[in-house]
């Protein structure tokens, strides 16, 4: 469990059980005491669950249904006990509030909830600070509510970062790799452009000269004209080979971008053959953003890669063990930017659900590439 989770829970669950430690004292001898009790440990529950599975995109609909429950039980224990504690479960409830919604809907609900808040002091509790209360635990809920978006800014950010990270990582991989390609038709050039064209002359004066030599020079002048003649065929040899596309490896590629993530075990089956860097390097992409995909939302901890090539089809599946995903999901920002990655390849990117886990398969054609 990573501090995102770990701090919320640690903080809410003590909140909670100050909170929770004085009101069920205070609730002892009231008819509303057992319901109170069942308030407050159904308000844990709710808090625990939706801040254990933070982040977790499968679970935003039920999460939300989960903060709106927290707010109705918050607000039904402070309209049957007044209490000048009990109403630091709405700030514990405005603190989770900015992982699952955005800031105006965030500040909407806050609002909200003291206005109903403040309904219940009006109406119910006998006091003459009724607006002192309401308006001070509102000052506390968005200091909360401040303070829970930071830490998602914070979060985002350094995913984000961490995303440019693997992807400049990915970019220098292939072109470490292209670059030998490179490297190599230079060469096969400086062979062919200088010492094919010397030796081609060399050939030449060979000839003329075993014409104008006499006898005893002329078995001399063949064999050196041979030797050089050989050694002309050597070098266009070499310049041929040199002149072999490289295909770029993948599984190379991908086993660099795994050194970064110690948690996650990867496992390669197949490869691919690919002679072009820009094809290479968009696919890597993809990859990479599958995997970060299946560790951070799903929580994997072994990947399945198959790669498949036949001709100019490519297909690539990403197999992941983690909590799995539903065919209703949502396209994020990851799997459109996929498509966009792929469309001038006529590929596609889809997430299959699996019995475990999930499947990211990818298709292409490399006949525009």
């Amino acid at each position: 469990m990573n501090n995102d989770k770990h701090l919320p829970i640690l903080a809410g669950i003590i909140t909670w059980s100050a909170v929770a430690y004085i009101e069920f004292q205070h609730l002892s001898g009231s008819p509303y005491a057992v319901a109170g009790v069942i308030g407050y440990v159904c308000f844990l529950v709710l808090f625990a669950t939706v801040v254990y599975q933070l982040g977790n995109r499968q679970y935003y609909r039920h999460h939300r249904i989960f903060l709106h429950l927290q707010l109705l039980i918050a607000l039904l224990l402070l309209l049957i006990h007044p209490s000048d504690l009990a109403p630091i479960l709405l700030v514990v409830w405005a603190a989770q509030l900015a992982d699952y919604f955005s800031r105006k809907h965030a500040i909407l609900l806050v609002l909200f909830s003291n206005l109903a808040f403040y309904s219940i002091i009006f109406m119910y509790w006998k006091t003459q600070n009724h607006f002192v209360i309401a308006l001070t635990f509102l000052g506390f809920q968005f200091f909360a509510l401040g303070t829970a978006f930071a830490r998602v800014s914070e979060r985002q950010a350094r995913e984000e970062l961490e995303q440019v990270n693997q992807q400049l990582l990915a970019t220098r991989i292939i072109l470490a790799q292209s670059s030998k390609q490179e490297e190599r038709l230079r060469i096969a050039r400086d062979l062919h452009d200088i010492l094919g064209h010397q030796l081609t002359a060399l050939n030449l004066q060979l000839e003329i000269l075993q014409h104008k030599v006499d006898g005893g020079l002329q078995l001399s002048v063949t064999e050196t004209k041979q030797l050089a003649k050989q050694l002309l065929e050597n070098i266009r040899a070499v310049v041929r080979d040199q002149r072999t596309a490289i295909t770029v490896d993948i599984r190379q590629a991908v086993y660099t971008l795994a050194t970064r993530l110690p948690e996650l075990t990867i496992d390669i089956h197949g490869n691919l053959h690919l002679e072009s860097a820009h094809v290479a390097e968009q696919l890597l992409l993809c990859i990479q953003e599958g995997i970060s995909n299946a560790l951070r939302h799903g929580n994997a901890k072994n990947i399945q890669l198959h790669l498949q090539q036949d001709q100019n089809q490519i297909r690539i599946d990403i197999d992941d063990n983690g909590i799995g995903c539903t065919s209703a999901l949502k396209p994020g920002n990851g799997l459109i930017g996929m498509q966009e990655r792929l469309a001038q390849f006529n590929g596609r990117a889809e997430l299959i659900p699996q019995d475990i886990g999930c499947r990211l398969s990818i298709a292409l054609e490399l006949n525009n590439a």
